[in-house]
């Protein structure tokens, strides 16, 4: 079976970005096929785009998350069968037409939850509830970029936890962040300040969804000596206090936020949907870093 993936032969910007037709190889033991419907655009594809992020050399090929068909399994599939709904991450590439992905990776997508929403939840299912685990038993915590997907995730399911957070962000999100749970501030010029105004007491614990030193800054200021500074958008940190953390891959957890989705308990916005042909247009507006909740890929 043939599909079409995003790719890139160089580093660069989304001009760069071409499409490229291939046959999959046969399909492995314990894997699914899956005609993709919806793909989910992250921060960290926009960044390994331009070379900031470098996880090997070009050709390069995106996408960490999606929701479509099984169109066909191999080997021992469990209770899943051709025609199943799903979503999920893993596999080589998600930004393409057909993909291969382990068995063990599914989840099955809830009726009520859009393919748009199902394909964007996984990363940041994942990485938000990887970041609360790393936290520990916590009362504070200032989460930097707060809009995104990770960021609204993450001060929903701390709030529920009964962590107090207050989540930085752009001028047009402050609402967006009160509604989500967390206390909003202002980023740029004299955020510490405004920080140190909205709670004066130092924070247990900081986590960084921006990307900037200003963010860096911040927490090294308003955090507790002995506090966990932590970042999930800087590979190589300013500062040997913050600490980078990466996602733990677990089916569990996305089938815990995909149904908190369903039922409403989680909110979870899509800002933005692209069909596959315009993703250059979809990749800068990642770059713009001003997208609320997350942008979506449709096939």
């Amino acid at each position: 079976m043939r599909t079409t993936a995003l790719t890139a032969a160089r580093y660069g910007q989304p001009d760069v970005l071409e499409f490229a037709t291939f046959d999959l190889p046969d399909l492995a033991p314990g894997t699914a096929r899956i005609q993709v419907k919806a793909a989910g655009i992250n921060p960290v594809d926009a960044r390994r785009l331009t070379g900031e992020f470098r996880f090997g050399e070009p050709p390069l090929f995106f996408g960490t998350e999606y929701a479509g068909t099984i169109i066909a399994l191999n080997g021992d599939a469990g209770d899943w069968a051709i025609g199943d709904e799903v979503l999920g991450a893993g596999g080589d590439f998600t930004h393409a037409t057909v993909i291969d992905v382990p068995v063990a990776n599914l989840v099955r997508r809830p009726a009520s939850v859009s393919w748009e929403v199902a394909g964007s939840l996984a990363g940041a299912a994942q990485t938000a509830l990887t970041i609360l685990e790393e936290l520990g038993p916590i009362a504070s915590l200032l989460v930097h970029g707060g809009a995104g997907g990770v960021g609204s995730i993450t001060i929903q399911l701390a709030q529920a936890q009964g962590i107090a957070v207050v989540a930085t962000g752009s001028d047009a999100n402050q609402d967006y962040l009160r509604g989500l749970g967390a206390t909003p501030v202002v980023y740029g010029p004299g955020m510490v300040e405004r920080l140190e105004q909205t709670r004066p007491a130092l924070f247990d614990a900081s986590v960084d969804m921006a990307g900037s030193e200003e963010a860096t800054e911040a927490s090294l200021v308003r955090v507790k000596p002995d506090g966990f500074i932590g970042t999930i958008a800087a590979m190589r940190p300013t500062s040997p206090r913050v600490k980078p953390i990466s996602r733990r891959r677990d089916p569990a957890l996305v089938e815990r936020v995909a149904a908190g989705i369903a039922t409403g308990e989680l909110r979870w916005e899509v800002s933005a949907t692209y069909a596959f042909q315009d993703t250059r247009s979809a990749y800068d507006a990642i770059l713009g870093r001003h997208v609320r909740g997350k942008n979506v890929l449709t096939f």
